[in-house]
């Protein structure tokens, strides 16, 4: 599957963008355990994912504390990407903001199609910002786990995650010269800070330009 195993630790912060309309702060990101058994308990009459983490990833790679909300939902909460299934999630990073935007508004433009969202409006996204914390595979010299279709890098994290290996290093397939990450545990990456927000502007057919919200003036 691959020619050699080749283990790169990058050195660049890296980062995510997600949609603002989901909560800043999960029960990950609490210290306390009876805190977190009860916030646990109040989020799982709606959702689940949160209170049964154990189903989808194992109590050594649980992670608490300020900054592992944001990492450990993309474990929890998940579908289908280039390397990881629907039996497991993966936190996706990226090398800057640009393509971690490039990236996201891709697969949102393609959700936005699909369900016929033709008006002209903005979204709005956060960013989280983190440091690797261990080594990856390095695939970027193998074109078969660039393309559109997802099955050959699917079963390439299969087979890596019960290797234990901890993420890929991959190319953006949306933004040239772009640096992509998919890590399987938490604990690949530090924790991570909440930065910017940004605006994303959407035409009607796609996502055309972005930009960072600044300073607000009183009303």
């Amino acid at each position: 599957m691959l020619h050699e195993v080749k283990l790169v630790t990058p050195e660049w912060p890296h980062y995510r963008v997600i949609h603002s309309r989901f909560p800043p702060t999960s029960i990950f990101d609490s210290v306390d355990a009876q805190d977190q058994l009860l916030l646990a308990e109040l989020e799982g009459a709606t959702n689940d994912r949160l209170s049964n983490w154990q189903e989808w990833i194992s109590g050594e790679d649980f992670r608490s504390g300020p900054g592992w909300g944001a990492v450990m939902a993309s474990f929890c909460h998940f579908s289908p990407g280039r390397f990881n299934d629907t039996s497991f999630g993966a936190y996706y990073c990226s090398n800057s903001i640009h393509t971690a935007i490039a990236e996201w508004t891709y697969h949102a433009g393609k959700f936005w199609l699909e369900h016929g969202f033709s008006d002209i409006a903005d979204a709005t996204v956060r960013s989280y910002v983190g440091a690797f914390d261990q080594p990856l595979v390095d695939v970027r010299t193998y074109p078969e786990f660039h393309g559109e279709s997802y099955q050959q890098p699917q079963l390439l994290a299969r087979f890596l995650k019960n290797e234990h290996r901890h993420g890929v290093l991959y190319n953006s397939v949306r933004l040239e010269d772009g640096l992509c990450a998919g890590l399987f545990i938490p604990k690949a990456t530090t924790p991570v800070r909440q930065s910017a927000h940004y605006t994303i502007h959407w035409d009607g057919l796609q996502f055309t330009q972005y930009a960072q919200l600044s300073d607000y003036k009183t009303i």
